[in-house]
């Protein structure tokens, strides 16, 4: 097997998150969570530490599919436009 392969994948990213205005929430990718050999725990890779705002551990896959929702398809993107 090739050393990509053998790598883990993070159970979770660690997002550093800071409040805006209009009640949105800012998400910027700081780091990830490994799962320990024996299930017990995780270990955090932080990219950089913030200095406020909040850390969230989200899993991969939550994520993805909020940006999917909140993104309008191609699609209905040209439907509405019409």
């Amino acid at each position: 097997m090739s050393e990509r392969s053998d790598r883990k994948q993070p159970s979770f990213e660690a997002f550093h998150v800071k409040d805006g205005p209009d009640d949105k929430s800012y998400f910027n990718r700081v780091g990830a969570a490994f799962p320990h050999k024996d299930g017990e725990g995780h270990t955090v890779v932080l990219d950089s530490v913030p200095v406020n705002g909040r850390i969230v551990l989200r899993t991969p896959t939550e994520r993805l599919e909020e940006e999917r929702d909140e993104k309008p398809s191609r699609r209905n993107r040209d439907e509405r436009d019409r």
